[in-house]
C-alpha cells in the first residue's frame, strides 16, 4: 500500500476514485461543492430524494460522472457539522478506506479536519488508520503490502505534511509489530523469541542490544525477576536496547515493558476461563519494543533505552510460593502474598536497574491489574505519575495520538500502609478489593530511582480486546513514540 501527498486541485486530480465529504443539512465541503457544480446538482438531488444518507460513515459510489476526472466519485457522509470531532474523523476515514476497491484513490483530507486540529494531525492519523486496517496475524500482514495507492490531496505541499505522513506510517508499522508479537501463541512468543526479535534491531543505525541470560540475571541480583521465572522450564531473558540519537552527554529516556509471555498465575493459579488470553501479558513488552524500533528507524535525536524483563509465570514444584521473602535488586525485601501479582515483581528489578543510566525520565508499560477495569473500563489507560511535567507531557501525547488515559492517585501514607508486611520491607499486594491499581503503582514507586520523573501506564484493560476471538490493540505504541518525539 502506498500513501502519497499531492498538491493538486480536486478539479484536475486523475485517480480511479475520489472521495468527497458531505455534511448533513446539505452543507458541502469545498470538494463536494465542486463535484456538485460539475455534476449539475446531482448530489443535492440524490440527498433530497433519499438516495444518499449523509449520516456519519455512509458512502455511495457514483460512476462516470460528467465533469469529474476520476471514474468513481465516492460520496462520504460526515454527519452533523456541529457534532464533527476527532472520533468522527476516525470513523469517516475508516468508511472512506472501505468504500472502494479502486487501485488509486484521492482524498481531499483538508475538508475533513476536525476543529482545533491541523492538516499534519489529519495526515498522520490517516496514515495510521490506512496501514492498520487488518489485524496482522501473519508476518506479511505487518507491512500490509499491496498495490493500492491512497493520495492525500492538499492545497500546498509542505515539509511538515510530508513529515507527518512519515511519522504516521512509522506509528502504524509499530502498532502492527506490537499486535503481531502479542497475537502469537505463547509457545512461539517465548522470552527467547523476544530476545531474538530484539537482536535483529542491532542492524538499525545507532542501536545496540544486550541480552542477559538466566546466569547474567542472577549475577545482576535481580532476584524478584528470577523468583517469578523459576516456576517455568522456559528460561528468562532480560532485554536491554540502547538507541543513541543524541550526544552521549544527554541523559536517556527509559521505557520499561512487562514481558510475561504467559501468565498462569503461578501457584495462585488463575481460573481456567479466559486463561488463553494470558499470552497477552507481554503486551507492555511488545509496545515498548515496537515503539523503540520505530523511534530508532525514524532517527529521532533522542537517547532512548528499552528494558524488557521476559519470562513465564507457571506453577511447578520449584515455583515461588506465597509467604516467600525475596530481596530485589535495590536491596528492598518483598513478601510474596500472591504469586499472581508477578508483573510488579519483574518490573521492580527492571526499574531499579534503570537507575544506573541516570535517566531523564522512566515510563513503564504493563498489563498489571484487573482493577483498572473497575476504575476506568476498557477505554482509558491508567496513568500513575510522580512528576507534574511528565504528567502533562503524557496527557498531551495522549491528546495528539487519541490515546485515552486518566491520571489516578497512588503513594502517600494510605496506600503505603496497605502494603505493610511484618516480615519484609513491603508486601506485593494489598487487601483484596481495595484500590488494587493504585496499590500496585505504589509498590512500583518503591523501586523507582529516587528523584527520577516516572510514569506507570497500566494497560491491563486496553492492550487487547477480550472475547471469543481476542485480538491485540497495539496500544499505547503511538503514545510512547509521540512522548519520546516531544520530550
Amino acid at each position: 500500500m502506498q500513501l502519497k501527498i499531492c498538491a493538486q486541485s480536486i478539479e484536475t486530480v486523475q485517480t480511479d476514485a475520489v472521495v468527497v465529504g458531505v455534511f448533513s443539512d446539505g452543507i458541502m465541503t469545498p470538494s463536494a461543492a465542486y463535484a456538485e457544480a460539475a455534476c449539475e446538482g446531482a448530489i443535492t438531488e440524490m440527498i433530497a430524494e433519499g438516495d444518499f444518507d449523509t449520516k456519519l460513515g455512509s458512502t455511495i459510489v457514483l460512476r462516470d460522472m460528467e465533469g469529474i476526472w476520476s471514474r468513481r466519485l465516492v460520496l462520504l457522509g460526515l454527519g452533523k457539522l456541529e457534532d464533527y470531532d476527532d472520533d468522527a474523523f476516525v470513523q469517516a476515514v475508516g468508511a472512506a478506506l472501505k468504500a472502494t476497491k479502486a487501485q488509486t484513490v484521492a482524498l481531499p483530507l483538508e475538508d475533513w479536519i476536525p476543529p482545533a486540529r491541523t492538516i499534519e494531525w489529519a495526515v498522520e492519523h490517516f496514515a495510521r488508520l490506512a496501514l492498520t486496517q487488518k489485524e496482522p496475524l501473519k508476518c506479511d500482514e505487518v507491512e500490509l503490502i499491496d498495490d493500492h495507492t491512497y493520495m492525500v490531496v492538499v492545497e500546498e505541499e509542505k515539509k511538515s505534511i510530508a513529515k507527518a505522513l512519515k511519522i504516521g506510517q512509522a506509528k502504524a508499522r509499530a502498532v502492527n509489530d506490537a499486535k503481531y508479537w502479542a497475537n502469537m501463541p505463547a509457545n512461539f512468543c517465548t522470552p527467547q523469541f523476544l530476545a531474538e526479535t530484539a537482536m535483529k534491531m542491532a542492524d538499525i543505525k545507532h542501536v545496540t542490544v544486550k541480552i542477559h541470560d538466566e546466569d547474567a540475571i542472577r549475577e545482576l541480583g535481580m532476584n524478584a525477576f528470577l523468583a517469578v521465572a523459576q516456576g517455568s522450564r522456559v528460561a528468562p531473558r532480560f532485554i536491554e536496547l540502547h538507541y543513541q540519537g543524541a550526544s552521549k552527554s544527554k541523559a536517556p529516556l527509559v521505557m520499561v515493558g512487562k514481558g510475561i509471555t504467559f501468565d498462569a498465575g503461578g501457584l495462585c493459579l488463575k481460573p481456567g476461563a479466559h486463561m488463553t488470553e494470558m499470552k497477552y501479558d507481554m503486551c507492555g513488552a511488545a509496545a515498548v519494543m515496537a515503539a523503540f524500533k520505530a523511534i530508532a528507524k525514524l532517527g529521532m535525536k533522542r537517547n532512548v533505552i528499552a528494558l524488557i524483563p521476559a519470562c513465564e509465570n507457571l506453577p511447578d514444584g520449584i515455583a515461588y510460593k506465597p509467604s516467600d521473602v525475596i530481596t530485589a535488586l535495590n536491596g528492598k525485601t518483598i513478601e510474596v502474598q500472591n504469586t499472581d501479582a508477578e508483573g510488579r515483581l519483574i518490573l521492580a528489578d527492571a526499574l531499579a536497574y534503570a537507575a544506573r543510566f541516570e535517566p531523564r525520565a522512566i515510563v513503564d508499560v504493563a498489563t498489571l491489574t484487573g482493577a483498572m477495569g473497575v476504575a476506568l473500563g476498557n477505554h482509558h489507560h491508567g496513568l500513575f505519575v510522580n512528576d507534574p511535567k511528565l504528567c502533562q507531557a503524557m496527557e498531551e501525547a495522549a491528546d495528539r495520538t487519541m490515546e485515552a488515559l486518566w491520571a489516578l492517585p497512588f503513594g502517600g501514607r494510605y496506600y503505603k500502609d496497605l502494603l505493610k508486611s511484618n516480615v519484609a520491607d513491603i508486601a506485593n499486594i494489598g487487601p483484596r478489593g481495595e484500590a488494587g491499581a493504585s496499590v500496585a503503582a505504589t509498590f512500583l514507586a518503591a523501586f523507582v530511582p529516587e528523584g527520577t520523573p516516572w510514569a506507570h501506564l497500566d494497560i491491563a484493560m486496553t492492550a487487547w480486546k477480550s472475547g471469543r476471538m481476542p485480538q491485540a490493540t497495539g496500544r499505547p505504541v503511538p503514545l510512547l513514540i509521540d512522548w519520546i518525539a516531544n520530550a
